[in-house]
């Protein structure tokens, strides 16, 4: 059995991470923790970039996939460490660039998962219809079971 633990780095999604490794140990699950960073020119599809974005931005959003690698290292680190005494599963990292939910679904479709663990942050309305809600998305859409990780309320704020 293989998990897919969407992890960003919010507060959020590093309790992802530490809840989906501990159910993957709990099971003797394999895990892969999976960060999806953003384009930064998605959002200025059909505009000239240069004229919205510095070449220093652009230049960062070249280095984008390396630090959101760093990120997601420490992330694993951590949570690897934590949960040592309780035994060991197999695991590894992967980071995409793009959209989100679209990259989960068709990484967890491609390497055949069983499962994906993805936080879901409460979105009012009016950011719900600006945003949209990536664990919706994938919950909609991924091929395979999706569990959602909810934050205590009296816990982690979104």
């Amino acid at each position: 059995m293989k998990v897919l633990l969407a992890v960003d780095f919010s507060p959020i999604g590093r309790e992802v991470a530490q809840a989906g490794y501990q159910l993957a140990q709990k099971f003797g699950m394999d895990v892969t923790f999976f960060h999806c960073a953003p384009i930064t020119s998605r959002f200025f599809e059909g505009y000239d970039v240069k004229a919205f974005v510095s070449p220093a931005a652009l230049l960062e959003t070249d280095n984008l996939k390396e630090i959101a690698s760093n990120k997601l290292d420490k992330i694993v680190e951590d949570v690897v460490a934590e949960n040592s005494a309780s035994g060991s599963v197999n695991f590894d990292k992967y980071v995409a660039v793009g959209d989100a939910a679209e990259s989960i679904i068709e990484y967890a479709k491609t390497n055949e998962y069983d499962l994906i663990v993805i936080g879901y942050k409460s979105y009012n309305t009016l950011e719900r219809l600006l945003v949209g809600s990536t664990a919706d998305k994938v919950t909609r859409y991924a091929p395979c079971s999706v569990l959602v990780y909810r934050p205590d309320k009296e816990g982690v704020k979104a």
